[in-house]
């Protein structure tokens, strides 16, 4: 059977964290654009990594003939051995009744699961997120969990993942919690959970067909009993693939992250590859050393940009070259890739307009270096419907590009990618809040989205107790967020102004 990647229900994602890193409490949903502003050490990336976490963990995994993400792995069978006789009749019947009419349902039609399949499909989500906190771990760069609960907590920390769609009731997720010693998956599948709208149906139902009209084997019995435990397997899992947008919503698309100090990576990722290389190559010649762990979010992205020279050529399938505007708009040229053939590791290369020949970013300025991978993961990689999480998008860049990208990052949302950014920046905010204003012009001008499909969460640090909440900063009267960058502008205002004072008096 052809591998599929299934269809994400168009709802919202709704995030809850307690005691996580240095968050005392954070509830938030993810928008096509969210935006997370706040002082340093306020567990703005804190939560941005989690969010990857949860992006990769539901991306990297196979749930019976349908292929889940573009980076998949096999599921196990036996996540579905102890189902219960009763579950396994009932799902047999009602993937009869699907085999039933030939063709595509309407666009609307859903079929609801019977509970005993629900409950036999919310048991086998619960047991792959048991692998959940290996990918936490991995993804921050810890060995153990329990250093990701807040510092004076009583307790663990507690993550719930809430997606509503529909009439905006709550039709699934997940809960996890992160104790001392150990760590507690939860996941909720809704009483009527139904398969929904937009499943590849002529691909389902021609498995099922296959699947239940098995012809009567000629080894008798048991060989036929054999075959019907591997389809009873293999329907289970097909069936929990159907209802994972239910369960997982927008977290079942692909997510890419780029770190902050993008232009200290581009500059010394050959290095750093190398040695990482000749390190793994002199294994058992010298003694084992206890070294740091890598994140995963930079192992991750280190991985992706020797992917990058290893298919230099490659474009994804995209109606348009999303990187195109940033070269543009903001850096005045292209970025581009070549291959070693003698090393076989990728050389990042910028030729500005009007040049014939090419420089290499280490020889460019830090704004092309900060913003090179931006353009080569638009262009090589995010396609529409991915989340690409992007840290402190102002770095190097001189407050005019600040202004210049964010336009562009507004750009990428109206291409269908939504994007998470961590922040410092007035102008990024300020230049956000004229985007959406433009929304509201009978005839906008230029990039403008809706209020509905921004979000922006302030992480406020707080002595008791002693860490940060998060709360959302709506638009003000002035039509600014008002995120506390005012009250420095002020502060050196008046600091000028008793300056000038006082040296006026002195003369």
């Amino acid at each position: 059977m052809p591998a599929n990647k299934t269809p994400t229900v168009q709802g919202r994602l709704e995030l809850k964290v307690k005691d996580f890193g240095p968050i005392v409490e954070a509830r938030l949903d993810l928008r096509p654009l969210t935006v997370l502003v706040g002082p340093s050490n306020t567990g703005k990336s804190y939560l941005a990594i989690l969010i990857y976490a949860l992006h990769r963990f539901w991306t990297v995994e196979t749930f019976g003939p349908f292929r889940l993400g573009r980076r998949a792995r096999p599921m196990r069978l036996g996540d579905f051995e102890d189902a219960p006789q009763q579950a396994v009749d009932e799902a047999f019947e009602f993937a009869g009744r699907l085999t039933e009419r030939a063709g595509k349902p309407s666009p609307t039609e859903t079929r609801i699961l019977p509970t005993s399949v629900a409950k036999v499909l919310s048991n086998s989500y619960d047991k792959r997120g048991g692998y959940l906190d290996g990918e936490i771990r991995r993804c921050f760069g810890l060995e153990e969990l329990a250093a990701l609960i807040r510092r004076g907590a009583r307790g663990g920390a507690d993550v719930a993942v809430r997606i509503h769609y529909r009439d905006n009731s709550a039709a699934g997720g997940q809960t996890f919690r992160i104790g001392a010693r150990n760590a507690e998956f939860r996941t909720a599948v809704p009483a009527d959970a139904g398969l929904p709208a937009g499943i590849a149906w002529n691909d389902l139902q021609s498995w099922l067909f296959e699947a239940l009209t098995e012809p009567p084997s000629t080894h008798g019995g048991r060989r036929q009993r054999a075959l019907r435990d591997l389809y009873r397997f293999e329907l289970l899992e097909a069936l929990a693939t159907a209802i994972r947008p239910l369960v997982v919503g927008p977290l079942a698309e692909d997510a890419y992250y780029l770190p902050a100090d993008r232009t200290g990576v581009m500059h010394a990722h050959n290095v750093v590859v190398s040695a990482l290389i000749g390190s793994a190559a002199m294994a058992g010649v010298r003694p084992a050393a206890r070294t740091p762990m890598l994140s995963g979010v930079l192992a991750d992205f280190l991985e992706e940009l020797i992917e990058l020279g290893q298919r230099p050529g490659t474009r994804r399938r995209s109606p348009r070259d999303l990187g195109d505007g940033i070269e543009k708009t903001v850096l005045k040229g292209s970025i581009g890739v070549e291959r070693s053939e003698a090393v076989g590791y990728p050389h990042f290369t910028y030729s500005p307009e009007g040049w014939k020949e090419s420089l290499s970013l280490a020889n460019t300025s830090s704004m092309v270096s900060e913003l090179a991978p931006v353009v080569l993961y638009l262009r090589h990689k995010v396609e529409p419907g991915d989340t690409l999480i992007i840290e402190e998008p102002e770095s190097h860049l001189h407050p005019a590009m600040q202004v210049q990208f964010t336009r562009e990052i507004a750009a990428l949302v109206q291409a269908g990618i939504r994007v998470v950014v961590t922040t410092h920046s007035e102008w990024v905010l300020e230049e956000l809040a004229n985007i959406v204003g433009r929304s509201t012009l009978s005839e906008p001008e230029g990039t403008a989205l809706p209020a509905s499909d921004v979000g922006v969460w302030l992480f406020e640090p707080k002595d008791r107790p002693r860490g940060s909440v998060v709360r959302e900063v709506p638009l003000d009267e002035s039509g600014l967020y008002p995120t506390g960058f005012h009250e420095v502008a002020a502060a050196l205002h008046n600091d000028w102004a008793d300056i000038s004072s006082r040296s006026q008096e002195t003369d």
